[in-house]
C-alpha cells in the first residue's frame, strides 16, 4: 500500500495533477483550532498551503523547462511534494532544485515590500496587515528551513547538484546522504535535549529519505543526458519563432479573402453573411456571390 499515493483531487493546472493528502484536513484542523479564532487559523493555514503549493510548481515547472516530466504534486503534513525527474544531469537538477527556494524567496521579497506598502496605509484594517506579515516571516522561515543541507530538503539536493558537478552522482549522492545523516544525529539528540519528542520525526524522516534517495539515484544512474542551459536557451529562441510565424501565418490568412465573386469582386471579408456558390455552367467553375448567381452571363 502506497501511503502518498492516495490523495483528494484538487485540480490539473500547467498539466500538472494537484492533490491533498488526507491527513493534511486533520493537520489543518488542529492547526487551525490551535489559534485564538477559527477564522485566523483557517486563514494562516491556507496561506502557508498555498506558498508550499506555489514552491512545488516551481520544481515541476523548471523540471520541464529542463526535458524532465513532472506531473503530480501533493500537499500533506510535512508540506509539499513535487514528483519530478529532470533530465539526468547534474546542471538540470539543479535548476529543478533551485526553482523551488526561488519561488519561496520571490515571495517573501514581495510580501515584505507589501507589508511596508501597508504599514503606511492608515486605511487598511490591521488584521489585513498582520496577516501579510506573518506570510512574510513565514516565507523567510521556509526558505531558510529549506536550505538546510539535508535531504529530503532542497539544500540536500543543492548540495548533491553541486558537487555532481565534479564527480558521479552516486559518489555525490552518497556525500549528501553522510551530511544529511550527521544533521539527523544532531537533530535528534536537540529534540531529546529540548524533550520535544515531535522534533523526532525530521531526524527520522531524514533518514529515511537518505536511503530512497540512494535507491532513485542508483536506479536511474544507468543513463546519462547532456543537458546544456545554452542549448535549451537556444530551442526556446527557436520555438518563439516558430510560433510567432504560425501566428503571423493565421492572421495573414484571415486578411486574405476565400471566396470572391466574379462579377461585383465582393468577399466575405465585408460580409461574413455572404454566400457564395460555383457555378456549374461557368467553364472555370467562377464563384458568385447570391445576387449574381443567377444573372450573370456564363463564359
Amino acid at each position: 500500500m502506497d501511503f502518498l499515493g492516495y490523495g483528494i483531487p484538487l485540480g490539473r493546472y500547467f498539466g500538472i495533477n494537484v492533490r491533498l493528502h488526507f491527513t493534511l484536513l486533520i493537520y489543518a484542523y488542529l492547526r487551525a483550532t490551535s489559534f485564538p479564532n477559527l477564522g485566523w487559523g483557517l486563514a494562516f493555514v491556507a496561506g502557508l498551503y498555498l506558498c508550499i503549493l506555489l514552491h512545488e510548481f516551481g520544481h515541476a515547472l523548471a523540471a520541464r523547462w529542463c526535458d524532465g516530466e513532472a506531473n503530480d504534486i501533493l500537499l500533506w503534513p510535512l508540506g509539499g511534494l513535487a514528483f519530478v525527474r529532470p533530465a539526468f544531469n547534474p546542471t538540470a537538477h539543479l535548476i529543478t532544485t533551485v526553482a523551488g527556494p526561488f519561488v519561496t524567496l520571490v515571495l517573501w521579497l514581495a510580501f515584505s515590500a507589501l507589508s511596508r506598502v501597508l504599514s503606511g496605509m492608515s486605511h487598511v484594517p490591521w488584521m489585513v496587515q498582520v496577516y501579510v506579515n506573518s506570510l512574510s516571516g513565514l516565507n523567510l522561515w521556509l526558505l531558510l528551513f529549506n536550505l538546510i543541507p539535508a535531504f529530503p530538503m532542497d539544500g540536500g539536493r543543492i548540495l548533491r547538484d553541486v558537487i555532481w558537478h565534479w564527480m558521479s552522482a552516486e559518489k555525490a549522492t552518497a556525500i549528501a546522504v553522510w551530511v544529511s545523516r550527521v544533521i539527523a544525529v544532531l537533530g535528534a539528540l536537540f529534540a531529546i535535549y529540548r524533550q520535544d519528542w515531535w522534533l523526532l520525526v525530521f531526524p527520522l524522516f531524514i533518514m529515511s529519505q537518505c536511503a530512497q534517495e540512494q535507491r532513485v539515484v542508483a536506479f536511474e544512474a544507468g543513463g546519462t543526458y547532456q543537458f546544456s542551459v545554452r542549448e535549451r536557451l537556444q530551442r526556446g529562441r527557436r520555438q518563439r519563432t516558430f510560433r510567432g510565424a504560425v501566428r503571423d501565418r493565421t492572421h495573414a490568412d484571415a486578411a486574405t479573402a476565400f471566396h470572391r465573386c466574379a462579377t461585383c469582386g465582393v468577399t466575405e471579408l465585408a460580409d461574413r453573411t455572404t454566400e457564395f456558390r460555383v457555378c456549374p455552367d461557368c467553364s472555370n467553375g467562377q464563384e458568385y456571390c447570391r445576387a449574381h448567381l443567377e444573372t450573370h452571363p456564363h463564359v
